[in-house]
This record gives C-alpha cells, structure tokens and sequence, in this order.
C-alpha cells in the first residue's frame, strides 16, 4: 500500500461517505474493500432504481457511477437529479470514446475514468475532488424525532439533552433509522447501507449492530426505542408508543 494513503488512513477515522453506482457485483466489491481499506463509508447501488433510493436518504461527499446500467443510464441519472446532487461525480465506465467523455462532463460530472482503471489513480481522483470540502456543511445537517435529535455534521446524538456516546458504526446506523423514522426497515435494506453489498441472508452483524445501539437508546427513558419485528426487521419509535 501506498505509504501517503497509509498514513492517511491512519489519522483519518470516519473518512469520505462515498456512493458506489455499479451493476459488475465483482468490481463493486473490489471497489468497496479498496475505499474500506481507506476508511471510506460506501454505499453501494446495483442499480438506477438503487441510486435514486440511497440520493433520497443520505448526504455523500462524492459519487462514483457506472454509465451503462441493466435498467438506467448513468447520463440519464445525473441529468434527472442534477440539482439533487450537490457532491462531485465521477463517471467510471468502459465507454472509452471521446464523446462519451465529453458528454459526461458536458452533464457536469467532475471527472471520467475508464475502466480497468488503477486503483491508486481512482483515489488519486477522489482526493483531488474532496480536497478542502470536508468543512461544507450538508444542507441538511439536523434530523429531530421526537426526543431524539442527530446533528450530522459534529456527528452528535442526543435524547432529552442526553448525549448518546456512539462509536461511528452506531451512529451510521441511528441516522439510518432517524432518516426514516417509524419505518419498517428490513435486515436487507440496512445490511445494504450499512456494510455496501447484498445479505447473505446468514450474517449477523446488522442484528448485533442493533442490540448495542438499542441498549444504548433504553438506557434513556421517556426517548427513543428499536422495535424489531421477527421475521421482518427493525423500526425507531418513541418509547411513548409503547414499543421495544
């Protein structure tokens, strides 16, 4: 590994937030391990009706999006929710001819690269895009249900006033569940935000995820609870409800 990214990692614990549009599973997964490596959040969408899903429910500090989809057009994407987008989007795709460059840019993608590319220029690209935006704040920075209120920039949660001690997976995962408030979300749906690829149906780390957080939310009267669902998945209420 590079020594400079090295030490970035090093010093950088919560990293770029960053959306992942690619239908090749395999170099999704490629792609994924390489920005985890760097302490990158990914969010990973297969698909057109994917991306629009994961724009509507989080905040990222860049995208990078495939061109030709089973079910959509990269080009089509970004010019449908341009003014939805207020991060750089870098276009990787195997369409190497100049105008498809140009077109892409033209839509104003940030950069284009072709695929196979190296890794080390892909981040070499997102460095020189995110370079001195980490200080913007979202335009949405707060989320408030109930007795709970999330401030997404300082990354602080609290309940009644009460500071919520998180570490940064439990905070991903109470935003998730704050984004959507009394929502039915399924372990599918949040092992997709939270880890980046599809369940497996057999990993248990989402259910694990949510008992620590949840014990965290009890210990909290008159707040916030998980109920979980058997069979079905979990949901934030407001413990007046009466559910846990």
């Amino acid at each position: 590994m590079n020594t400079a990214i090295d030490t970035w990692a090093r010093q950088n614990t919560a990293g770029y937030r960053i959306l992942l549009l690619e239908d090749d599973e395999q170099l999704a997964a490629l792609i994924t391990r390489f920005l985890s490596e760097r302490h990158c959040d990914v969010t990973y969408a297969a698909n057109g009706s994917e991306f629009m899903k994961a724009i509507h429910h989080r905040h990222y500090d860049l995208i990078i999006a495939d061109v030709v989809l089973p079910d959509a057009s990269g080009f089509q994407l970004l010019e449908q929710f341009r003014t939805q987008i207020s991060c750089p989007l870098i276009f990787l795709s195997a369409l190497s001819s100049v105008n498809d460059q140009v077109s892409g840019l033209k839509l104003g993608a940030s950069d284009y690269l072709v695929k196979p590319v190296d890794p080390e220029l892909l981040w070499a690209k997102i460095e020189a895009n995110l370079r001195g935006t980490r200080n913007t704040a979202p335009s949405t920075s707060d989320i408030t249900f109930g007795p709970l209120s999330v401030d997404l920039v300082s990354r602080d949660a609290r309940v009644n006033g009460v500071p919520l001690l998180l570490t940064t997976n439990e905070f991903d995962l109470l935003q998730i569940f704050a984004e959507q408030p009394a929502r039915l979300l399924s372990r599918e749906y949040l092992f997709r935000r939270v880890i980046g690829r599809e369940f497996d149906g057999l990993d248990r780390v989402i259910d694990m995820r949510v008992s620590r957080l949840r014990k965290k939310l009890d210990a909290i009267p008159g707040g916030v609870a998980i109920q979980s669902i058997r069979g079905r998945g979990y949901s934030l209420n407001t413990t007046s409800r009466g559910n846990r």
